[in-house]
């Protein structure tokens, strides 16, 4: 169950990065950026939620956000291998 909550954290993290207007792992995101914001607090609720029920309050809160704060942390690392040799002022 703990991983269910992790995964769940995580793609809530992920809608949120992709929200960014600095990202470029997915460039169509960018066209739904409203959606993608509002889809990543029912699944960080919907995490904290289920993590809760199962290993009490605190303890699913901060599994919950140790998953979405880990990916958050990721994210941006991957865009930048991905892009390799690519120039990124800003």
């Amino acid at each position: 169950m703990n991983w269910i909550c992790i995964g769940v954290a995580a793609l809530a993290a992920l809608s949120l990065y992709l929200a960014s207007p600095h990202q470029a792992l997915w460039l169509a995101a960018l066209r739904r950026q409203a959606f993608l914001r509002w889809l990543s607090v029912p699944l960080l609720v919907a995490s904290i939620a289920t993590a809760t029920e199962t290993y009490g309050a605190w303890c699913g809160v901060c599994m919950a956000l140790a998953g979405f704060m880990t990916t958050l942390v990721v994210l941006p690392y991957l865009d930048a291998w991905r892009r390799k040799g690519a120039r990124h002022v800003g």
